[in-house]
């Protein structure tokens, strides 16, 4: 059986696919099971989630792992839904704190410089006041971001603010010196990923995340289901400081949960 406590809640649709009051709804349903972990970005939910989740943990405490490194292009799409999900002004302004023109710009190095992430990570710990932040995530770093010297430095960087440092979705290149040199370093990847991929790269790895979605509809609840049998199952139940990071968006989503941490 999975432990309660390698569920970790995905809120990429929290201020989105859902609404504010929809996603304050299920959180609270979520801390009242005992899962009070959260996965989150200031781009998630049209930029809403980082104020959802602080407004959950006002009265249920709750630990929220953050990324940085993700951009939104600005369309009439976005703006379109910061309208069509607004809640109040301030929201709906910081909500284009990371929509840009051109998404090309996490691309150049400026952008990864430590001095930078620095200025968000304190950004974040004010949007996040309510919250523990565990893992500040670097979230796709192109591949010739990071190496020793650089990870060593954020390392130094988090320690200050008594955060871990973590990587999502890195490049499968640098799975390899994040396991045989920074074990200490949360790694996030997709279930595809992990699907795809020798276990034996992630054994050194001390905190490993996989990512997925619960599907809200009765006709893919068996597919997906399906999704998280005899590799996943066995890995996790055998490996408890391994996670499971679920989009949950919906009363049947949580229905599902339930039934992942029977059955599994």
């Amino acid at each position: 059986m999975i432990n309660k406590k390698q569920i970790i809640v995905g809120t990429s649709g929290w201020g989105s696919k859902i609404s504010y009051n929809k996603s304050l709804e299920l959180g609270n349903k979520l801390t009242s099971y005992g899962i009070n972990q959260f996965d989150t970005a200031p781009t998630y939910g049209a930029g809403c989630a980082h104020h959802i989740l602080n407004t959950l943990s006002k009265e249920n405490r709750i630990s929220v792992n953050t990324k940085y490194g993700e951009i939104t292009k600005l369309s009439l799409k976005e703006i379109i839904k910061r309208i069509y999900r607004f809640h109040n002004i301030n929201i709906f302004k910081k909500s284009f704190d990371f929509v840009k023109v051109d998404k090309k710009e996490r691309f150049d190095k400026k952008f990864w410089n430590i001095n930078n992430i620095e200025q968000y990570l304190i950004k974040f710990k004010q949007d996040l006041n309510n919250c523990e932040i565990k893992i500040f995530y670097l979230h796709s770093p192109p591949y010739d971001i990071l190496n020793k010297e650089y990870l060593n430095n954020l390392i130094k960087l988090m320690n200050k603010y008594n955060i871990s440092l973590g990587v999502s979705w890195p490049d499968y290149r640098d799975l390899e010196l994040l396991s045989n040199n920074f074990p200490n370093i949360a790694v996030q990847i997709s279930l595809n990923t992990f699907n795809n991929l020798s276990i034996d790269i992630y054994s050194n790895i001390k905190t490993l995340h996989i990512n997925s979605i619960f599907k809200n509809n009765s006709k893919n609840k068996e597919v997906h289901q399906n999704r998280f049998t005899t590799k996943i199952n066995n890995f996790l139940k055998s490996n408890e400081k391994y996670s499971l990071v679920l989009g949950i968006n919906s009363d049947n989503s949580i229905k599902n949960l339930k039934h992942l941490l029977v059955n599994a």
